[in-house]
Formats: C-alpha cells, structure tokens, sequence
C-alpha cells in the first residue's frame, strides 16, 4: 500500500468579515488596553524577555495574527527571541535564520522601515518556504529601532487568503516601541552596574594606596 507525503497547510478564505467584528471604538480601546498592560511590565523592570514574550502575544492577538515573533539581528542573520502562535509558535524561540534573499526580515533590515510580503514571491528562501509550511499567507514586519540603530525585527503571519490589514504595520508599531524601551531600560540598568563596580574598584585601589 503506497503512502503519500502529508499536505502541506493551504491559505484559507477569511469568514467574511470576521476580522472586522469590534467597532472603531473597540478596536481602540482593546489596543490601548495590550500597550497599557505590556507599558506596566516595561515600567515595573521586568526583565527584557518577558516583556518580549507578552509584547509578541499581545500583538499577535490584538492584530487578529496567527503567528507572531520578535527577533533580533545578529552578525549571521537573525534570532527569535519570542514567538506566538495560535496553536503553537511556528518559529521557536532560539532558531536562526539568514539574511540575503526576498523575505521581510532582510527587507526590514535593508531599508529600516516596515515591510511586508504577501504569497512569498521568493519561493526559494528558506524562511519564505518554512512560512509557507505552516500555512502563512501574509507576514508583516517592523522594525525595532534602540537609541536610533535597529536592533530586530517584529513579525506577524495570517494564514487567511486575504492580506493583513492596511494599518497592521502602524498599529504594530506601537508594540515595537515598547519593546525598544524595554531594551533600553535594560541596557541602562547594565550600564549603570559597570559604572559602580568601576567606582568601587576605584575607591578600594585609592585605599590600598594610601
């Protein structure tokens, strides 16, 4: 008896117009809600990979995803640092992938600005064909820019035929921010510590000496 290979996930039609059920005022107030709740954990000094994690979910449902990831740049390409999936994170917290071909991260770290792919025309790129694996049909991503050098990229899927919203990469924005500041806060905080060991170690050696 011959087996054939499984089916690979197929782009399905959006329920009309499921995407679009809140009202304007809704839609509003449960966005400020996601910011207020991952603005909180930024303000509290949570430590930066929480805040990626919550960032990553909040945005991922907020905008109606099915996938969403956070990433950061790095010499050789990229590394999910926080990763969401309605049935499971497609792309695991930890997996690589390199830069150089057609897909939205290599756009985003190109130009600096958001970017967005819809059908992969790219069929070749490794990222391009494991999104396509998991059923995406649409990724939007934007950049996370921290004291003005881009630092990563946040990423969204939908497995719907139809395109992520228009206003997907402003919206996503807002989260990005937060995460930016999230980074810096951390980074201050190390900043701060190196700067009191060195003061300590100054102050011993000036005892020592006299």
């Amino acid at each position: 008896m011959s087996t054939s290979p499984p089916r690979r996930p197929r782009c399905t039609a959006a329920a009309a117009p499921a995407p679009q059920r809140q009202s304007g005022d809704d839609r509003v107030a449960g966005e400020q809600a996601a910011l207020r709740r991952v603005a909180t954990l930024v303000a509290q000094s949570v430590p930066p990979h929480k805040v990626f994690a919550a960032v990553t979910e909040e945005a991922g449902r907020l905008l109606g995803a099915h996938q969403a990831t956070m990433s950061r740049y790095i010499p050789d390409g990229t590394i999910v640092v926080a990763a969401w999936g309605k049935a499971g994170p497609a792309f695991p917290v930890g997996s690589r992938w390199s830069l150089g071909r057609r897909n939205v991260p290599t756009q985003v770290f190109r130009t600096g600005r958001p970017a967005r792919a819809d059908r992969f025309a790219d069929r070749r790129d490794p990222l391009n064909a494991a999104a396509r694996r998991h059923g995406l049909c649409s990724v939007v991503g934007v950049p996370i820019s921290v004291d003005g050098r881009l630092w990563g990229v946040m990423l969204v899927g939908s497995t719907q035929e139809q395109p992520l919203h228009v206003s997907t990469e402003t919206r996503l924005a807002g989260f990005t921010e937060l995460a930016a500041a999230a980074i810096a806060t951390a980074q201050a905080r190390v900043e701060l510590r190196g700067r009191q060991w060195a003061r300590r170690s100054v102050s011993r050696g000036g005892c020592g000496a006299s």
